[in-house]
């Protein structure tokens, strides 16, 4: 099972985690197996730690994320299972990506944060102006221009 962070109140320090309460773990997305057995897994920073297997609703979104490091936190459900009820994109390929909803309106495209203010993107990629609606990351240059992006949830 891997070595999953406590909450950091409680003084627990590095007793063994519960079946439950939050735990959070960080480190990289990847897939396992195949259709239908495949696995989406994160791999911990700890080099000691073993992965954990993801399930919940945000498994989805997850899946879309490999090789995107993340902190996920949630239930542990058994062995190595950790049920995510949130997540955060750390870094994307070296860089701090913009997480959001995409929206166009009067011909402007913006990322919109859960929480922050809007951020205006240009140069979008015509295929990413189609999917206005999506959750979205967006790795943007110093003049806001899109380098990369990819689709985490369709409208």
């Amino acid at each position: 099972m891997a070595v999953l962070a406590a909450p950091a109140c409680g003084g627990r320090g590095n007793a063994p985690v519960p079946d439950e309460g939050t735990v959070s773990v960080t480190g990289r997305v990847r897939l396992a197996g195949s259709t239908p057995f495949e696995q989406v897994l994160i791999e911990p920073e700890d080099t000691t730690a073993l992965s954990v297997e993801v399930s919940g609703n945000y498994r989805v979104e997850l899946r879309q994320l490999s090789g995107a490091k993340v902190r996920a936190a949630g239930a542990v459900l058994g062995l190595g299972q950790l049920r995510v009820s949130e997540y955060e994109i750390l870094e994307i390929a070296g860089h701090v990506p913009v997480v959001g909803i995409l929206e166009l309106e009067d011909g402007r495209a913006a990322v919109i944060p859960v929480t922050g203010d809007r951020v205006e993107v240009h140069a979008v990629p015509a295929e990413l102006v189609q999917k206005a609606g999506a959750k979205v990351w967006v790795i943007l240059d110093p003049n806001g221009e899109v380098k990369g992006y990819g689709i985490i949830r369709e409208q």
